[in-house]
């Protein structure tokens, strides 16, 4: 008899109903068979018993395999000199904490004959603990046994019981219809890339990031002037952009963003020039109001960069407070020296918004106005 045992095989559906049945009329016709060959069968269930045991504990460092193959020979010696002197065995189910699963004969009648000392002394040597690794193959041998020997009293081969269960499993484990298309669907949407962010600009350029929503800075002519520098030169165009709050971050899209980006980068105030004081050529001072003038002042503000997980040629550019945003009014994003015009929507309460500005005769001076 071939020593190959078949792996049950893992579904999570239930066998079909005609597979059920065809099993149940195997191990029937397999029950009246075995009684005509009790030889036979224990056979081949001491070959199936040596396998399983080779196949899930020769490996298993944690037991004695040596050990329990000895015990498992002995106890085939017991078992076939107990019958061939014609006596039953019966099968103790195991006691809570008693020795498991092992084999005794009924009470001998006196003067009957004593059973081999030395397999009986071996039996009783293999310990609790031995047995209780055969007890828990035992129910799985014995039905692998038993379609087995059903299927050779039928005149089939391994190969062709085989051949059956993998046919029997190829049908239970074919997805549904409904299955096949919801997994159609995910390999549809995996194929297909990903909708760009809204927040991710498809062009060069440098964008602000308000509520969610993303800006187009424009770029001011000239450069900034450093920070000794009290104001600019004059800005004669009021700022494109205006963003609805004061909660903002910058992204920064070049082509050199991976090898040339900013290390660092600042805004700074961009005041209005609300009115002007000059001179008469008789010397008194002459108010007029000032409409669309401007001027970058030297208060800054600063902010960090990061690398943008977006693209390599792109980088971020946020404040290091977070939590405060920017209050309502006219700014200049600057990065290596040159300055990206914005204004953040709302009322001007900030006086260093607005500056008042004196032209005399040696220069020109600039003051914070009274009220913005």
């Amino acid at each position: 008899m071939a020593s190959e045992i078949l792996q049950p095989q893992n579904s999570d559906s239930p066998p079909a109903p005609s597979a059920e049945v065809e099993f149940a009329l195997v191990i029937s016709r397999m029950i009246e068979s075995a009684k005509g060959d009790p030889e036979y069968l224990r056979s081949a269930v001491y070959e199936l018993a040596r396998h399983k045991l080779k196949e899930q504990f020769e490996s298993d460092e944690s037991v004695d395999f040596g050990g329990l193959s000895k015990s498992l020979e002995v106890a085939i010696q017991g078992v076939e000199a107990f019958k061939s002197k014609d006596q039953e065995f019966v099968a103790l189910p195991p006691p809570g904490g008693g020795q498991q699963g092992r084999m005794l004969p009924p009470p001998r009648a006196e003067g009957a004959a004593r059973p081999d000392a030395r397999v009986t002394e071996l039996v009783n040597a293999a310990g609790a603990a031995k047995f209780a690794v055969l007890w828990r193959l035992a129910a799985l041998i014995v039905i692998v046994a038993i379609v087995v020997f059903a299927f050779r009293q039928q005149g089939l081969t391994i190969d062709v019981l085989r051949d059956q269960v993998n046919r029997i499993a190829a049908v239970q484990t074919k997805p549904s219809s409904v299955q096949q298309m919801q997994q159609s669907k995910t390999d549809v949407a995996k194929r297909e890339p990903a909708p760009p962010s809204p927040l991710m600009p498809t062009a060069y350029g440098i964008y602000a990031i308000s509520q969610d929503k993303l800006y187009e800075l424009e770029m001011l002519p000239g450069r900034v002037p450093d920070m000794r520098v009290a104001v600019s030169a004059a800005i004669a165009t009021p700022s494109k952009t205006t963003l609805p709050d004061g909660h903002l971050r910058f992204v920064v899209y070049r082509r050199d963003s991976a090898t040339n980006a900013a290390d660092r980068a600042e805004i700074r105030l961009v005041a209005k020039v609300a009115q002007e004081t000059t001179f008469n050529p008789a010397g008194k001072a002459v108010v007029a109001k000032v409409d669309d003038t401007w001027v970058i002042r030297n208060i800054s503000i600063p902010f960090r960069t990061a690398p943008s997980k977006d693209s390599p040629d792109m980088y971020e550019v946020q404040r290091e407070d977070t939590e405060a945003p920017l209050a309502p009014g006219r700014y200049a994003l600057v990065i290596k020296g040159q300055a990206y015009d914005f204004s953040v929507g709302g009322q001007i309460t900030d006086r260093r918004q607005c500056l008042e500005r004196l032209a005399a005769s040696n220069g020109q001076f600039y003051s914070e106005c009274q009220k913005p």
